[in-house]
């Protein structure tokens, strides 16, 4: 076991420019056979930040960043900061009138944009989008094209004076809110959540702590840059390591394939249902994985089975964890020295520096190991609050300074947590508490691709259970078969009411699945 390391009082800017004065000609960035060492990377972040201070930023101001992963993004995921802005990461796949809203809520002063994502054109998306949001002022285009689109290319910015980006740098605190980014949105409209850059820069020492970083590992990047599990144990902690931070030109799978076995990756985190796609392509025997080393896996809840079919396939050590964007990232993680038993059944441990507790649900009083209630932490990585919400921000963080996870689980005897589900989701029956997360593991079997209990109306019981399956390709398992597994193996009040079998589960796009839009199909379907 690694001894503790301390918290440290930087602003992002200092942690990297002390990266590359310890590692100036290391690799940290590798994009298309193209590679930036610190020292250069660091000379980047420079040019971008003097191109946003002739382009008007100023300190305070939020600074919308709708782009995929690209060397542009990373660079001003880093230069915003610098000069004291705000980096608001904007989900990729949102529609406009979406990305539209969330301007409007965040108050967003500017907006970069890259080229697109799939089948969306960012540029096209955006015009007339500052007649349209009150705060909004100008929109510059980053992408890889060079050019606008309609709009001024980052590139195209003159450069301030070297003086004025002094001033700015040194006018920044650690304290300073360093970055917003969203909720999910799986339960309601996404919160805008505010981190400090001093929570941001110790969640990535901490996390790259737990991963054994070393300026010889090489971070593949395996989900998308504007999530918070991405930003913390991929960019920052690739930074707090002095390694490489390799930037595939997608997520599909067999680019990310490419990425590891010909970037001889040795760190790739990423969400369930990512590592499941992978395990599932016939041709992956013939891909190199053997420079993989760790990763996290994290973002939603997955079965133990599919846990230990990816740390095995992929012949690394899977770390399991769990994470929250109002706790900037992780909040627990296992070690690399736990038995699979462990890493599997758990999301390990508090991390260093957070004070963690099981709480019930009622009282708030501490639960012994054992017994389940609210994960509730507080410490150096609890947000700074949801921006423009006051009242959701009392909600989230009670006067003792608790964050109230929302998430269910128990502490065993070692200290390990065990997560039961979520609170939000918790289906009451007749005045009994049924978590969902029991009802899917009592429905796993090899039949059953994924599935999802959520609560329906009734009369009677105010909720029933509706298990929704998505079965394995060629299964055949129908309800009948499955209700009479799961009456062996639930107590009755928690067994499903309804069981229906579905092509595929409503999810964002880093595979959390939303159970509000689940739940109205759900009652769409059984037209209660």
């Amino acid at each position: 076991m690694r001894a503790p390391l301390p918290l440290e009082d930087l602003t992002v800017s200092r942690f990297l420019r002390r990266t590359a004065r310890r590692f100036p000609d290391r690799p940290a960035l590798e994009y298309k056979g193209r590679i930036w060492s610190y020292q250069e990377l660091d000379q980047a972040v420079d040019r971008t930040a003097r191109r946003l201070l002739s382009w008007g930023v100023e300190p305070g101001d939020r600074v919308g960043l709708w782009c995929e992963g690209e060397p542009n993004t990373v660079f001003l995921l880093y230069a915003l900061p610098r000069i004291g802005a705000v980096a608001a990461l904007l989900n990729t796949s949102l529609q406009r009138s979406e990305l539209a809203q969330l301007l409007c809520r965040t108050q967003i002063r500017r907006l970069i944009v890259t080229d697109g994502y799939k089948e969306l054109d960012f540029p096209a998306l955006c015009r007339g989008l500052t007649d349209e949001v009150p705060t909004l002022e100008d929109v510059l285009c980053a992408g890889l094209s060079g050019e606008g689109n309609g709009f001024a290319p980052l590139d195209s910015l003159d450069e301030a004076p070297e003086g004025a980006l002094e001033r700015a740098e040194e006018a920044v605190s650690p304290q300073d809110t360093g970055y917003i980014l969203y909720t999910s949105g799986t339960t309601s409209m996404p919160k805008a959540v505010m981190s400090s850059q001093y929570s941001r820069v110790n969640s990535g020492i901490q996390q790259a702590h737990d991963l054994e970083a070393t300026e010889r590992d090489r971070f593949c990047v395996a989900m998308p840059i504007f999530h918070c599990f991405c930003l913390s144990v991929n960019v920052m902690a690739a930074c707090a390591a002095g390694a490489c931070l390799y930037l595939p030109e997608s997520r599909r799978t067999t680019v990310l394939l490419e990425a590891v076995a010909r970037g001889r990756c040795t760190v790739l985190s990423s969400v369930p249902t990512m590592y499941h796609a992978i395990l599932c392509r016939p041709d992956l025997s013939s891909w190199d994985l053997s420079s993989l080393r760790t990763g996290f896996i994290g973002g939603s809840l997955y079965p133990q089975e599919l846990f230990c079919q990816i740390d095995r396939g992929f012949g690394f050590t899977l770390l399991s964890s769990l994470g929250q964007t109002e706790a900037t990232a992780g909040l627990t993680t296992a070690r690399l020295d736990d038995p699979l038993e462990v890493r599997a059944a758990t999301v390990g441990h508090f991390m260093d520096h957070v004070e963690g507790k099981i709480a019930d649900i009622e009282s708030g009083k501490d639960q012994p190991p054992g017994r389940a209630g609210e994960i509730c932490v507080r410490g150096y990585l609890v947000m700074q609050g949801y921006f423009g919400q006051p009242e959701e921000t009392q909600q989230a963080i009670d006067k003792d300074g608790w964050l109230h996870t929302g998430d269910m689980g128990w502490l065993d005897e070692a200290g390990n947590i065990h997560l039961t589900g979520r609170l939000k989701e918790l289906i009451i029956r007749g005045g009994e508490n049924i978590s969902p997360a029991e009802v899917e593991q009592a429905a796993a079997c090899p039949e059953i691709l994924e599935c999802k209990a959520v609560g329906v109306p009734d009369r009677h019981y105010g909720e029933e259970v509706c298990l929704c399956a998505v079965l394995q390709k060629g299964a055949a398992l129908d309800a009948e078969e499955l209700r009479s597994r799961l009456a062996q193996r639930l107590a009755a009040y928690k067994a499903p009411r309804y069981i229906l079998f579905l092509d595929q589960l409503p999810k964002t796009i880093t595979g959390k699945i939303r159970p509000v839009e689940l739940a109205r199909l759900v009652r769409e379907r059984l037209a209660l």
